[in-house]
């Protein structure tokens, strides 16, 4: 480290690294095998357990990181995005990457990642896979950042790759149908590696087995794998029995809640089933999925009112969200604040919204690139009558002007996006 370190020196050089993600997206995996090489390829050192899908990704790690910790393993746990804070997407047994360490990395590596012209996500994941090799950790978990075979998480040979549940999303860089974003996501498969998929629909089930048979991985489908059921379902999560082989686990509270987080958790068990490698007791499995903090996800607020926060921010995701709280709060109307990201597909917005929606306030996400308020207004009014639906683009005062305005017998859920996550949380003085 530079003994001339200071906190000036610090935030340029974090500066610099957000400023990385100004040149967008590149799928390929050239820069990222450039950039692993020149600095030792720490990631061909590490055990990696790699996970892609559309939706439930970053739970799934979150389980599978949890119960592994648990079992006295040091495990490195690498996410995207993050909700308020850059480190959050690289964890060490729970600890967040410091930043004098991301500070350390840019400074041996900057001049490198200049002349390769690494994109913000590359150097992050070299970041991550240089972090993990120094700390020494036993294994790692790696979230895919966009679809899978091009991903730069891609150049990992793990010990399993996972898939969690497939629906449209990043159509402009995965295809518009679910069997081209099948065919990406199944590009994580190795030959001679175990690939589990979570329950899909059956269209997406068959491409994805003919897919990762076709490069010789080994086939797994996690409900064959994990049999589990939801004795009760409430907002700070769900009572489960599990049956994993021989083993019955029951009950279980797991701490996120909705039969999507279900899946997740069948997917993640299914997996830690499949790692021979590090084994891992009944019990400890049980105690690691009671651990499981991962915010974000139907995230409680407030009570009275009751106030929660979800970052699905596609179709798929959204369906989830609404078909919990129809079981969680069943008959009961919701005010939503949703703000969703240029990219988002809205189309069919409103049928989705529109069986739980009392009032929707449309908003933008601050600072970044948002889908704009009027278009997912309009969008909504074709489901949704126009008179329960509002415009305010700048979100801190719609939260204000929703909030005091609300009856403690009243319910609201602010949707969309991670990207309003730093002032969500800030508004509701909730340190992450």
């Amino acid at each position: 480290m530079d003994k001339n370190f200071n906190e000036l020196t610090l935030q340029k050089n974090l500066r610099y690294l957000y400023a990385l993600d100004g040149k967008g997206i590149k799928p390929g995996l050239k820069r990222i095998e450039s950039l692993l090489d020149r600095i030792g390829n720490p990631h061909r050192n590490i055990p990696a357990i790699h996970v892609a899908g559309t939706n439930g990704k970053g739970s799934t790690c979150a389980v599978i990181a949890a119960v592994l910790r648990t079992a006295g393993y040091r495990v490195g746990l690498y996410t995207s995005p993050h909700l308020v804070r850059f480190n959050e997407r690289i964890r060490i047994n729970d600890e967040k990457i410091s930043d004098i360490d991301i500070l350390g990395f840019l400074q041996r590596h900057r001049a490198l990642v200049d002349e390769l012209d690494a994109t913000f996500f590359e150097t992050t994941t070299a970041l991550a896979f240089e972090h993990f090799y120094r700390q020494k950790v036993d294994v790692m978990v790696l979230e895919t950042g966009l679809g899978g075979q091009f991903d730069a998480t891609n150049v990992v040979t793990p010990i399993l790759s996972a898939i969690t549940p497939i629906g449209k999303d990043h159509e402009e860089f995965l295809g518009n149908t679910l069997s081209k974003i099948a065919f990406e996501k199944a590009g994580i498969a190795k030959p001679n590696i175990p690939c589990l998929s979570a329950k899909q629909n059956f269209s997406v089930k068959q491409i994805l087995r003919e897919e990762i048979t076709k490069r010789s991985a080994t086939w797994f489908y996690a409900p064959d794998l994990c049999g589990i059921s939801a004795k009760d379902i409430a907002l700070e999560g769900m009572q489960v029995n599990i049956q994993i082989g021989a083993t019955q686990l029951n009950p279980v509270k797991f701490p996120l809640t909705g039969l999507h987080q279900m899946v997740n958790l069948q997917t993640a068990v299914s997996a830690i089933h499949l790692l021979k490698q590090f084994p891992v007791s009944p019990e400890q499995i049980k105690k690691g999925i009671e651990s499981v903090c991962w915010r974000g996800r139907l995230e409680v607020l407030s009570r009275e009112p009751l106030i929660l926060y979800d970052v699905g921010h596609n179709i798929h995701g959204l369906r989830s969200v609404v078909s919990a709280l129809e079981k969680i709060i069943p008959g009961q109307k919701i005010q939503i604040i949703l703000a969703l990201g240029e990219k988002k597909k809205i189309t069919r917005l409103g049928s989705v919204l529109g069986a739980i929606a009392d009032r929707v306030y449309v908003t933008e996400i601050p600072n970044n690139k948002s889908a704009r308020a009027r278009d997912i207004a309009a969008e909504l009014k074709k489901d949704i009558s126009a008179e329960k639906i509002y415009v305010n683009e700048c979100l801190e005062d719609l939260l204000l002007k929703v909030t005091t305005k609300l009856k403690s017998a009243d319910n609201l859920i602010i949707l969309g996006s991670h990207y309003i996550a730093p002032v969500v949380y800030n508004f509701f003085k909730i340190k992450v």
